[in-house]
């Protein structure tokens, strides 16, 4: 019997509620008229068959990140099957070998543009997708990691991370492997209530609606935050001190709150000579 979901209160009054279920309904109607999807056809990589990535990246700071992060997933990943990226400008992503863009209209509520998640199930083709947030950076080859999801992801529909948000122990959703179809009532479920907005976060919808029929969790450490590793709670990271390093893991999330409280300096350094990220971003830091 699977586990009965554990439906938090909500924490949004309902006039919030409201006004969101308007912007929501707002927005559908653009992305109905506005949006544009890829035009032809996306190239599997052999390696991971009828695979494709997808990111969101909305405003410069985010399409920054995504550009990292595709740059990492392609050098660091060995990865060079379809990605597709859901963002208000192509501009930036024009060119790059096998980056198909999603463009839809701009908004700034960001619980209305966290539906792209959900809404992509329609925008791709392939049967398999995994969701990768744009602050996440690829360090190690994808290939043996996958290799092991995959008996996971045929037991159930998708394979998620332990999180720490909205409790400890929450499955985190920010990185997402999926079976497109099969993880289609689930999405379905969990869009409806987003669309109801009870919660402020995507990742509280979940929480109160998931059970053990519709996920696996991946039992590695190969999600890594980075403020387990930098911040002002840890030693400073000095590059000639201590040298280049193997990656903490395959994902490596450098999260918005860092980026925020904690200088850049140090976290370049970081995913430079440990993470082995080529293309740094400006985006982010106190300093930014």
């Amino acid at each position: 019997m699977a586990q009965r979901p554990t439906p938090l209160k909500p924490n949004r009054t309902i006039s919030q509620r409201l006004r969101h279920r308007r912007r929501d309904w707002l927005w559908r109607g653009r992305v109905r008229r506005e949006a544009r999807l890829p035009e032809g056809t996306t190239r599997e990589d052999p390696a991971f068959p009828g695979l494709a990535i997808y990111a969101i990246a909305i405003l410069p700071k985010y399409h920054d990140w995504c550009l990292s992060m595709i740059d990492s997933l392609r050098k660091r990943g060995n990865y060079h099957g379809p990605v597709y990226v859901v963002t208000e400008d192509p501009t930036p992503f024009e060119g790059l070998d096998n980056v198909h863009v999603v463009v839809v209209p701009y908004t700034r509520y960001r619980l209305v543009i966290k539906t792209c998640k959900q809404l992509m199930l329609d925008w791709a083709s392939e049967p398999r997708l995994l969701y990768i947030d744009a602050d996440i950076i690829i360090g190690r080859p994808l290939a043996e990691w996958y290799r092991r999801a995959r008996p996971k992801l045929d037991a159930r529909p998708l394979v998620l991370y332990t999180g720490n948000m909205p409790v400890a122990g929450a499955y985190h959703a920010g990185l997402m492997l999926m079976d497109r179809e099969r993880v289609r009532p689930f999405f379905d479920r969990w869009l409806r209530l987003i669309r109801t907005g009870r919660y402020q976060l995507d990742q509280w919808s979940m929480h109160s609606i998931i059970t053990d029929d519709d996920v696996a969790r991946f039992d590695d450490e190969e999600l890594v935050y980075l403020h387990q590793i930098l911040g002002p709670d840890h030693p400073d990271f000095d590059p000639e001190r201590d040298g280049a390093g193997e990656p903490p893991g395959t994902f490596v999330h450098v999260t918005n709150g860092l980026m925020r409280r904690y200088a850049s300096d140090e976290i370049k350094s970081y995913l430079s000579h440990v993470v082995g990220l080529e293309r740094i971003p400006t985006s982010f830091g106190r300093d930014a």
